[in-house]
């Protein structure tokens, strides 16, 4: 009884994940599964599934302490911002014929799936946030086998359902891209990458953020 409220508990929280989480990785899945289709889009969910369960995991078994250690937090958001950055100005500075021409190519089937992997991956609010989530599932749970096989439970029926969202999205992707024409194609392929500029660009903020409060104690001896 115990497992299945987890189980519950995991599902409502990946529900309520999936529908609001609008990072880099929803808006570069939205874009692969409208220009690549669905088996694109499926391995690029698949990879976002992957990354989202290595830091699930890593929180689980004891990383939390790493993941939030300050340094760790510069170096993270610095990569980011800048990897985030990159990819949206990509994406806005493509000439018309050069992005027909990509998108005319084939794509290795390991491609998109590295590519969710590391979109996911770079967004530190990802960290933050399973490092919050897994704090908050231990809560009321004692250090026995039951209680962290209850929370393990929980963390894996939440990305179970936040999946089974990202497969529902890349199917809508593949339905909108069957009615979009080469022009319009580019048109959303500048359109998502203004938007992952400015999220780069408030990684890049909060990057510089973390960095002038660690530089806070210099200031004040």
């Amino acid at each position: 009884m115990v497992w299945l409220f987890a189980v519950l508990k995991g599902i409502g929280g990946g529900l309520l994940l999936g529908l609001i989480s609008l990072g880099p990785s929803f808006f570069a899945l939205i874009k692969v599964g409208i220009q690549g289709g669905k088996m694109a889009g499926l391995r690029m969910a698949l990879g976002i599934f992957l990354s989202d369960l290595v830091i699930a995991l890593g929180c689980f078994y004891g990383l939390a302490g790493f993941f939030t250690m300050p340094m760790f937090q510069i170096g993270f958001a610095g990569f980011a911002a800048f990897g985030i950055i990159f990819i949206g100005v990509k994406g806005i500075s493509v000439g018309y014929k050069k992005f027909i021409k990509n998108i005319q190519s084939p794509i290795g089937k390991s491609t998109n799936l590295l590519k969710g992997f590391i979109v996911n991956l770079m967004n530190p609010f990802v960290i933050i946030l399973w490092v919050s989530l897994t704090a908050t599932m231990s809560v009321g749970h004692d250090d026995t086998f039951e209680g962290r096989y209850t929370i393990l439970v929980q963390i894996l029926s939440m990305l179970i359902t936040i999946f089974t969202l990202d497969l529902g999205k890349v199917y809508l992707s593949d339905y909108l891209g069957k009615r979009l024409n080469q022009r319009m194609y580019f048109f959303v392929n500048r359109y998502f990458g203004i938007i992952l500029t400015g999220i780069g660009a408030y990684f890049l903020y909060h990057f510089i953020k973390l960095i002038v409060l660690m530089n806070i104690p210099l200031h004040l001896k």
